[in-house]
């Protein structure tokens, strides 16, 4: 990857908890034991990528189907965390409720993940109500950071 952007800027931007992770207690458990060495910045697209994925809707790896032709069900999961590895690449931790609990089902290298696994909600009870709550107040975080001279999706300052 390139040092420097075609304006002439850093290509690296110093993470950010929020860019990273869903605030929740089992979310930083898990981002616990995933092993090896954090990075402490990465490239601004990874930064961008890492915005517009977290908090995103996801279903299962046996599940196929377009995203677009179908909302998510009851097994729809949520990219709970992103975590950069010092020269390993961005591991994708993905949580599901199993027994009425959040749970890291998945850790998946970012280069591997099948985009049209992410969906959408059809409707508040098709998903699990931890999985749905993390979703809403992730919107909710984006809004209000977004501000009023910021439309929602801007990114985060």
């Amino acid at each position: 990857m390139p040092r420097l952007l075609p304006t002439g800027q850093r290509n690296r931007v110093r993470l950010d908890e929020r860019r990273m992770f869903l605030p929740d207690p089992q979310i930083r458990a898990a981002l616990a034991r995933v092993p090896g060495p954090r990075a402490g910045e990465i490239c601004v697209a990874c930064s961008e990528a890492y915005q517009e994925l977290l908090g995103s809707l996801i279903r299962p790896p046996w599940e196929d189907g377009d995203a677009r032709a179908s909302p998510g069900l009851n097994d729809t999961g949520i990219i709970g965390a992103l975590l950069p590895i010092a020269g390993r690449g961005t591991r994708v931790l993905i949580f599901h409720v199993v027994s009425g609990t959040l749970v890291n089902t998945e850790c998946e290298d970012l280069r591997q993940l099948i985009p049209d696994r992410i969906t959408y909600p059809g409707s508040r009870g098709a998903i699990a109500p931890l999985v749905w709550t993390l979703y809403q107040q992730h919107l909710a975080d984006l809004h209000a950071a977004a501000g009023p001279d910021n439309p929602p999706g801007g990114h985060l300052p």
